[in-house]
């Protein structure tokens, strides 16, 4: 099965997930039609981009390397663009820890804790009631102006990032 392909790390699988190289980010996904709630640093944005893309994975690593944050701006790209999404983990603590990043930008009405108490059959219909009938108001935080000057400045930092970082003769 392709998913257990993957598991095992096996690359030749026809569903193999590759990553995005992280200074191809800026144009495979432009971070202005990002919908992320977090800072999110390249790498990051590769995972969210693979599961904009469907694809399903396991993120693993130590603590503190910023998988909760990546999961949290995972899941609001994903509610974003009227996707689902399924977050299981082995430690409540970091079901807790997702929720609350997400709880705090006003995205609680999206998300049903099925670990909890709130597991109840009538919390659960509670749940998807609200989400099925709350519509979370856009609220840009920045005018066109400012973000035509932030797209400038992004570009020629990277473009002066490729040109230190060419070799020369």
């Amino acid at each position: 099965h392709p998913v257990v392909s993957n598991l095992c790390g096996l690359p030749d699988s026809e569903d193999a997930i590759i990553l995005p190289k992280e200074e191809e980010m800026d144009v495979l996904a432009p971070p202005e039609q990002a919908h992320l709630i977090l800072d999110a640093d390249a790498s990051q944005r590769a995972a969210i981009h693979a599961a904009m893309q469907g694809h399903s994975f396991v993120m693993d690593g130590p603590p503190g390397t910023g998988k909760s944050q990546t999961i949290a701006n995972m899941i609001a790209e994903l509610i974003a663009n009227e996707k689902s999404v399924l977050f299981v983990s082995e430690k409540a603590a970091a079901l807790e820890v997702v929720y609350n990043r997400l709880a705090e930008r006003g995205l609680e009405d999206f998300l049903l804790q099925l670990h909890s108490h709130k597991a109840t059959r009538k919390e659960v219909v509670k749940g998807l009631n609200a989400s099925l009938t709350h519509q979370v108001p856009s609220n840009p935080s920045m005018t066109v102006q400012e973000r035509n000057r932030l797209q400038r400045l992004r570009k020629e930092l990277s473009e002066y990032a490729e040109a230190v970082n060419e070799k020369r003769h």
